[in-house]
């Protein structure tokens, strides 16, 4: 089965509705500043210059000693993992899948809570915290849920968080697609007092449309962890990644922009979607999830569109799919072929 990213011919041929990144594109300033950092990559470069955790640290409002940065967001959380060793992880399914092969590098162990889909796919708090033992040295959570799109408040995190900290178990919280959501900053567990046991993941290659420049980072106010993160992994990031990255701390006028069109293309979205008879489409952030019959993923690449398909993920069958808001042309084009999909 064809996934995103998996196949160069049906990415250059296919509009994608499969990855989530803005259809806004990149900001001209970061761009101009990759350009820049080509230019700047003819020389060695310096294993930690520390300009790019200070700049982070500033946007983040945290020390720049608490952020990490590496090559996307699945390798922030495979350093964490080859530094931490955990024995036996929780994960939500269905969810995010980087989650289990990062996992699998250090031979952890999962155990899968299944949430229902009678239940919208959420989360009950109460019966998840059953589920973190001693046994657990991992937890992980991605606000908003991936593929599911349920967005979770900072009640239910904290609860979660509280009962990682009774048994010693690290909460991983991935918050890479949390800025597509208006208001993100009052659902954002970012702190410079944060828990020990909070590990936050975030990326720029969502928001700012960067997937061949790819630069992740965590943040921690853990200090024996993040110092064992770097002693563990080599810590290089590339300059075009470095530049743009920086050019990126300078635009929250942009983010705020982003969150805002995308929840109007969003619902634009959804509302044509129960039209054409899908009424069971959720969305969340920059991306929406529905169920229709299989073969739906196939259909779309013949009519030169690329969908997540979801059939592969833990806890869910065929017939589930996941796609990407894109712009209002893209958009329209997508329902034209659902429409000849539901005859």
């Amino acid at each position: 089965m064809l996934q995103h990213g998996e196949n160069l011919f049906f990415q250059n041929t296919c509009i994608d509705f499969s990855a989530n990144m803005n259809f806004l594109g990149i900001p001209e300033p970061v761009m101009q500043a990759a350009r820049s950092g080509l230019v700047a990559a003819m020389r060695f470069l310096q294993e930690h210059e520390g300009t790019l955790e200070e700049h982070i640290a500033q946007w983040e409002r945290v020390q720049p000693q608490h952020v990490f940065c590496s090559n996307g967001a699945s390798e922030v959380v495979t350093s964490f993992l080859a530094a931490k060793k955990p024995r036996q992880a929780l994960i939500p399914a269905p969810g995010f899948e980087e989650y289990i092969r990062a996992l699998s590098i250090v031979k952890c162990g999962i155990t899968y809570y299944y949430t229902k889909e009678s239940e919208d796919f959420c989360i009950q708090a109460e019966d998840f915290c059953s589920q973190i033992t001693d046994e657990i040295d991992v937890v992980f959570l991605c606000n908003p849920g991936n593929p599911t799109t349920v967005l979770y408040d900072k009640s239910f995190l904290e609860t979660v968080l509280q009962k990682c900290e009774e048994v010693h178990a690290f909460l991983i919280l991935d918050e890479c697609l949390l800025g597509f959501v208006e208001g993100a900053e009052q659902l954002s567990m970012v702190s410079e007092h944060a828990s020990e046991w909070l590990f936050i993941v975030k990326a720029f290659t969502n928001m700012f449309a960067l997937p061949g420049i790819r630069l992740g980072y965590g943040i921690c106010t853990n200090q024996e962890i993040m110092d064992q993160m770097r002693k563990t992994v080599l810590q290089i990031v590339s300059k075009v990644a470095q530049c743009a990255g920086i050019a990126c701390t300078k635009e929250q006028e942009f983010v705020h922009r982003s969150a805002k069109e995308v929840a109007q293309e969003r619902q634009w979205l959804l509302s044509e979607l129960e039209k054409l008879g899908i009424t069971n489409a959720k969305g969340q952030a920059n991306f929406i999830f529905f169920t229709s019959r299989p073969g739906l993923h196939a259909f779309s690449i013949m009519h030169g569109m690329m969908l997540r398909d979801c059939s592969n993920l833990e806890g869910l069958s065929q017939g589930y799919y996941r796609i990407t808001v894109r712009s209002r042309e893209e958009n329209e084009k997508l329902l034209e072929m659902l429409g000849e999909w539901q005859k």
